[in-house]
C-alpha cells in the first residue's frame, strides 16, 4: 500500500519534547505503539486521519486498547478527493457488555480512499481527563477463496506474579491478560497460496494483523471476538493431491 499520512487530536502535554511523544503518530508502528497512548486533554471528542494518495482500498477500521467505556461512540468518514463517499458510526459496547472495548468495523466492499477520518467520542465513560488510544488498523481486507472446512479454538494467556506466605495465603498480582485463538484451516484454494506466504514474513518481523473470525457478525460481537496481535503460520502442505486443497494453521496472540 501507499505510505500514509497520519494527523491526530494534540496530545495532552506538550511543554517537552519527551511529553510531546504522547501523539497520534504512535499508531502507526507496525508492531504496536510505542508508547500505549495519544493523549487529548480535556476533550470530549478526539480524533485521527489517515491520508492517501493516490487512492488506497481500505475495507476494515479498527481502534484497540483504549481507556475509554463501553458508552463510548465512533464515527468514520472516508472521502475520495474533495466527494465523501462513505460514512458509518457506532458504539465501542461489545456483547454482554463484557469483553474488550474496541471499535471495530467492516465495510460492505472495499472503497477507495485518500482521507479517512476517525472521531471518537468517549461520552463520560473515561475517568481521566485524556484519551488514550494504543492500536488502530485501516486498511484491505483478505478472505480465503474457500473459507470453509475450518477448526479453531480460543485461549487466554494469562500471566500474574504469586507470593505465598508462610501461613500459605497467596498474594496475587496480575500482570497481563490476553487472547488468543489457533486455527485450522483444510480447504485453502491455490489461490490463496501467495497470501499465505507473507505470513511468516509479518510474523517475523512482528507485525500486527486484525483478525475478524466473521466479519458479517454484528457490531458487538465483532467488537468481542476481533483479535489485533501477532500471526504464527504453521507449515503450508497439500494433503489431498489432486483435490489442490492447501492446509495450514494460523495462532493469532492479542498485542498487549
Amino acid at each position: 500500500m501507499t505510505e500514509a499520512t497520519l494527523t491526530g487530536s494534540p496530545p495532552r502535554y506538550t511543554a517537552t519534547a519527551g511529553s510531546r511523544a504522547f501523539d497520534v503518530t504512535n499508531l502507526a508502528s507496525p508492531q504496536g505503539n510505542a508508547t500505549a497512548a495519544f493523549w487529548c486533554y480535556k476533550k470530549d471528542m478526539v480524533w485521527f486521519e489517515v491520508a492517501y494518495w493516490p487512492a488506497e482500498l481500505v475495507q476494515a477500521f479498527y481502534v484497540g486498547r483504549t481507556n475509554l467505556g463501553q458508552g463510548a461512540t465512533w464515527t468514520i468518514t472516508v472521502k475520495n478527493g474533495d466527494t465523501q463517499v462513505y460514512q458509518a458510526s457506532g458504539a465501542f459496547a461489545t456483547l454482554g457488555s463484557i469483553g474488550p472495548v474496541q471499535l471495530v468495523h467492516v465495510a460492505p466492499q472495499p472503497i477507495s480512499a485518500t482521507d479517512i477520518r476517525v472521531e471518537i467520542n468517549h461520552n463520560g465513560s473515561v475517568a481521566e481527563d485524556y484519551v488514550a488510544l494504543g492500536l488502530a488498523y485501516i486498511g484491505p481486507l483478505w478472505q480465503p477463496v474457500r473459507n470453509m472446512s475450518t477448526k479453531s479454538t480460543t485461549a487466554v494467556d494469562a500471566n500474574s506474579t504469586v507470593n505465598t506466605g508462610r501461613s500459605g495465603g497467596e498474594f496475587i498480582t496480575p500482570n497481563f491478560i490476553r487472547r488468543k485463538a489457533v486455527v485450522t484451516h483444510e480447504s485453502l484454494d491455490l489461490a490463496d497460496v501467495p497470501v499465505l506466504e507473507q505470513f511468516p514474513l509479518l510474523e517475523a518481523s512482528g507485525t500486527n494483523i486484525l483478525f475478524i473470525p466473521d466479519p458479517a457478525a454484528d457490531p458487538p460481537t465483532l467488537n468481542l471476538r476481533t483479535l489485533f496481535g501477532r500471526v504464527q503460520r504453521g507449515d503450508l502442505s497439500n494433503p489431498y493431491g489432486a483435490a489442490a486443497r492447501q492446509q495450514t494453521t494460523f495462532t493469532i496472540t492479542e498485542r498487549l
